[in-house]
């Protein structure tokens, strides 16, 4: 059975980084999708070295995709205790995904709100006063309407669209700018930058089970300095991973579930974006970096693709 490195890339706070290989097993005669295979027929140019990576992961032995079971670690995954929230309970954590945005997220908001002030000025505007036409402009304003009458209705509608756009220029840039910098911030929440796993379990030792949780940071989290430490608490069970793309996307997503649902009232409806590109080594990262396939499988099984 051959064998193929998946390249982790770990930097903890301050100048040290560590470069992890883990290996992951592939069946000498992989299975290619339908998919990548209508492509290649068509002449589609060859995937990405990511592409063909995820393809490696997804091409495991048919006989463990119908019970999906968990991957099993290639690398140590230590626990570490961390001040439980509780007297009566200790809690570990270990991290399953870090990987911090490419853009500053207090930056976003600071645009949106120095944009809100501005477009609050605006409306809190007096209306400009009330402009006399001399008899020449009159004349001209008589002239347009007559030809306006005169003119057939395709000109007419022609007419009226321009004029609207004109009157009606500085409102519409106004909302399409705002409701832009809304949709960014509110997808912008929908980016992970980490996954803690939690496994809560009692002091005294009794034979009560040990809690095990999911507390997921996005950029929502980030963009506000004293909620930078705030994240949202999810059940391992409630949550699936999947590839939207083989070939075009470097991003593994997940789906929070309600009671076995997608919760279209809340924006769990869209799922969560988790980066999964290289850094480049150039760029300065104060922050630490988990980009590791194999926890996320030994954690939520096999990776699969469009779900």
């Amino acid at each position: 059975m051959n064998r193929t490195g998946l390249l982790i890339l770990t930097r903890a706070s301050g100048s040290r980084s560590t470069l992890v290989t883990l290996h992951a097993p592939i069946n000498r005669h992989f299975i290619r999708s339908l998919q990548t295979t209508s492509r290649r027929s068509a002449g589609a140019p060859e995937p990405s070295a990511y592409a063909k990576r995820m393809q490696n992961l997804m091409n495991q032995p048919n006989r463990n995709r119908s019970s999906n079971p968990t991957v099993p670690l290639q690398q140590p995954w230590p626990w570490h205790e961390v001040p439980s929230s509780s007297p009566d309970t200790i809690t570990l954590q270990r991290t399953l995904f870090a990987r911090p945005p490419d853009f500053a997220p207090p930056l976003l908001l600071f645009a949106a709100g120095v944009w809100g002030l501005f477009v609050f000025a605006w409306l809190l505007l007096p209306d400009p006063p009330k402009k006399e036409y001399t008899d020449e402009e009159k004349k001209i304003i008589e002239e347009n309407e007559r030809k306006a009458k005169e003119a057939n209705m395709l000109s007419r509608l022609g007419m009226s669209f321009t004029n609207t756009i004109f009157t009606s220029a500085q409102p519409l840039i106004y909302g399409l700018v705002t409701i832009g910098l809304i949709t960014m911030m509110a997808s912008s929440t929908r980016i992970v930058t980490r996954i803690n796993m939690l496994q809560i379990k009692p002091k005294d030792g009794s034979s009560q089970p040990a809690k095990t949780v999911l507390r997921l940071t996005n950029v929502g989290h980030e963009m506000l300095p004293w909620r930078a430490n705030k994240s949202r608490e999810v059940k391992v069970e409630d949550c699936q991973v999947y590839i939207p793309n083989l070939n075009n996307s470097h991003t593994i997503r997940l789906k929070v579930l309600k009671n076995g649902q997608i919760n279209k009232w809340s924006l769990d409806r869209f799922p969560y974006s988790l980066d999964y590109r290289a850094i480049p080594e150039t760029t300065k990262v104060d922050k630490e970096v988990v980009q590791s396939v194999n926890r996320l499988q030994h954690v939520f099984g096999y990776l699969k693709v469009g779900q």
